[in-house]
């Protein structure tokens, strides 16, 4: 059964209907919420395949069932921005129409994993949970990933937020870094060449370092979800990434410097074009304050906003 504290902690679900529950309730709310899980990878798949065809009437159809469900686990906004565009489905430019269904895919992704993980209460604690460490330092946030522009992205997203942030382009690197570093968060891609992102956390783990692990994926199937969860996970970020969605996460569970206020103004998103700042496979530390430059070690690539 789902855990009614969690659900609540969901953006995208109306809080109201989840604390007038009582356990019968929230035991069929779970089983609903089991079908949208195990459900959407198929819909999402159709609904890109009615798109990719221009079928306004299979589009349709698909749109009115991922409402349905929308309505029925009360996530009211996502299901009301369905209903406002099949009411204009097929006046709609396609171009709009594409911006709209990769932003609700998008939306209906992210909800599928949280409604995993309210379904995993105990997860994080075993996995580390929430950083116990006080200090008066910057907290550093380790990101890996083997394309060096979403690590640019990253960077220019967190830039002036009060972070250092560390990149690294390789698991084995990163391994190397920890043996003499110990960062606040890690931010981690699943799919990298040589060692992915689950056994990476998993060997994170394994070596004694217990900050909280945010996932980036683009996936919701639940056999996923449940292996970086037992990988270490404590959360995740559905890409395309926006500013807004990645500091909403880190600072659930690391703050910044008093004296920085992380903007959340951006929602741009970070898009698969090419890096033309050709970051080095060496860690690149990017002291994401307001504070005076500083010279880091050689092979190190220092940017300071």
């Amino acid at each position: 059964m789902l855990d009614k504290e969690r659900l609540l902690k969901v953006s995208e679900i109306d809080g109201d209907s989840i604390r007038q529950m009582n356990m019968s309730m929230l035991d069929t709310f779970t089983i609903t919420a089991d079908s949208l899980i195990d459900g959407f990878p198929a819909l999402e798949e159709n609904i890109k395949n009615a798109l990719k065809a221009d079928d306004r009437d299979s589009l349709t159809k698909y749109l009115l069932d991922l409402h349905d469900i929308l309505r029925q686990v009360y996530a009211e906004r996502l299901a009301e921005s369905c209903l406002n565009q099949l009411n204009t489905i097929f006046s709609t430019e396609y171009d709009d129409l594409q911006a709209f269904v990769v932003y609700a895919l998008k939306a209906v992704s992210a909800l599928s994993i949280d409604l995993q993980m309210a379904g995993h209460k105990d997860m994080p604690k075993l996995y580390g949970g929430v950083s116990s460490e006080v200090s008066d330092d910057k907290k550093t946030i380790l990101a890996v990933d083997d394309r060096h522009f979403f690590l640019n992205a990253i960077k220019n997203m967190l830039t002036g937020t009060g972070y250092k942030l560390v990149c690294i382009s390789s698991g084995m690197s990163a391994l190397n870094y920890l043996d003499n570093h110990k960062p606040d968060l890690f931010l981690l891609d699943i799919e990298m060449p040589e060692m992915d992102g689950y056994e990476l956390a998993r060997r994170i783990r394994a070596s004694g370092q217990t900050a909280p692990i945010i996932f980036l994926t683009g996936n919701s199937k639940k056999e996923y979800v449940l292996k970086a969860l037992q990988a270490g996970a404590a959360d995740f970020i559905v890409k395309p990434v926006t500013k807004d969605q990645l500091l909403e996460r880190i600072v659930k569970y690391i703050k910044p410097e008093e004296t920085q206020v992380p903007d959340v103004s951006d929602t741009s998103d970070v898009s698969d074009e090419p890096d033309v700042n050709n970051l080095p496979d060496e860690p690149s530390v990017t002291n994401v304050t307001n504070e005076p430059n500083m010279p880091n070690e050689p092979d190190n690539e220092s940017v300071e906003s």
